[in-house]
């Protein structure tokens, strides 16, 4: 794994001569399935905003906005273009494979969890498209795909700075344990809130 001193010096130099124009085309076109370092851009200007060199609400309204999009857009190529997709092999089979077995089995929380997982999150959006995901399901976990990624590539490098470097090493290290914890919390809040929900319709009916 890349230290996060090598990326922010890499990655510095593209951020101080392109400033958020960059930032939004690498992370649209993640998006849309081009591999782009869109993620890493995003947590080195983030980096860059909590030491006054670029504004914090900047990148993330930048951020967030081209994630959006890009995943909106990717998604309408998977719809309309996925038979050429397919047929080209612009995805591969194997990784087509993948991405319909996760979609399949974890649905709109899938969107969340694909954000974090190389190899899917570059093409999770067009794999919704072709295998149809409604357009309503799609964009609901968009918009909570692209906060959650937000909030941890985006505000958190900003604010635990100083220990942004042992948390992505931990992370890549336990990454698989990582996930299935923050499964079991968003699937027992999503749990509570439906229960909540049930006990409210309820108690309006009577």
């Amino acid at each position: 794994m890349e230290s996060i001193q090598h990326i922010i010096t890499e990655l510095t130099p593209l951020l101080q001569q392109y400033g958020y124009y960059i930032l939004a085309l690498a992370i649209a076109v993640e998006g849309m399935g081009i591999p782009a370092p869109g993620q890493s851009l995003l947590v080195v200007a983030s980096l860059l905003a909590a030491s006054g060199k670029m504004s914090l609400p900047a990148v993330l309204m930048v951020g967030w906005s081209a994630s959006f999009i890009g995943n909106s857009i990717g998604y309408f190529i998977g719809r309309q273009f996925g038979h050429v997709v397919t047929r080209k092999q612009w995805i591969k089979p194997k990784t087509l494979t993948k991405l319909h077995g996760f979609i399949d089995r974890y649905g709109m929380l899938g969107l969340i969890i694909s954000r974090f997982v190389e190899g899917i999150k570059q093409f999770m959006c067009i794999g919704c498209g072709i295998a149809a995901m409604p357009a309503k399901l799609f964009f609901t976990g968009n918009f909570l795909a692209v906060t959650v990624w937000l909030l941890v590539f985006g505000v958190a490098p900003a604010y635990l700075r100083d220990e942004v470097a042992p948390i992505l090493a931990f992370y890549h290290k336990y990454q698989t344990q990582c996930w299935i914890v923050a499964a079991v919390i968003v699937i027992a809040i999503v749990w509570l809130v439906y229960r909540r929900f049930q006990r409210s319709r309820v108690v309006i009916e009577e």
